[in-house]
């Protein structure tokens, strides 16, 4: 009589190490040139809403910059893309349709957590702030 294929495999799986890496005990090796989450230079950025009209997923809003931050010369609108990254489908339609490529692209996955998840500290940290 001929084992049944299921007791096979069983016996063939029973002494290999496990297929799942134990994310975050481990980290997952990550190619350099994938698609992680980008943000806007805002020393680049003119505030023109491209990015935000391409956006398939509707995960970039264009918002005020706040105060206390020094403002380019060339954003007059005061106003720079704020990701979602919840909602973003990491496509990067924004970073191909940025005529001034103000888009920084990263290949950093890692961004789950208990807040809201978005690029508001990535982008103000490429300005300076004002003292006083």
């Amino acid at each position: 009589m001929k084992r049944p294929k299921l007791v096979e495999l069983v016996l063939q799986n029973l002494l290999r190490k496990p297929a799942t890496i134990q994310y975050p005990r481990e980290k997952t090796p990550v190619e350099e040139d994938s698609r992680g989450i980008q943000y806007a230079d805002l020393t680049k950025c003119t505030g023109c809403t491209l990015c935000a009209l391409e956006c398939p997923a509707d995960a970039i809003k264009m918002t005020p910059i706040p105060q206390g931050y020094e403002i380019p010369a060339k954003n007059p609108k005061k106003i720079y893309p704020l990701i979602d990254y919840l909602k973003c489908v990491f496509c990067y339609r924004c970073v191909k349709i940025c005529p001034v490529n103000a888009f920084i692209v990263t290949s950093k996955y890692d961004i789950a957590g208990p807040i809201q998840i978005n690029s508001e500290e990535y982008s103000l940290s490429t300005v300076k702030k004002v003292s006083g």
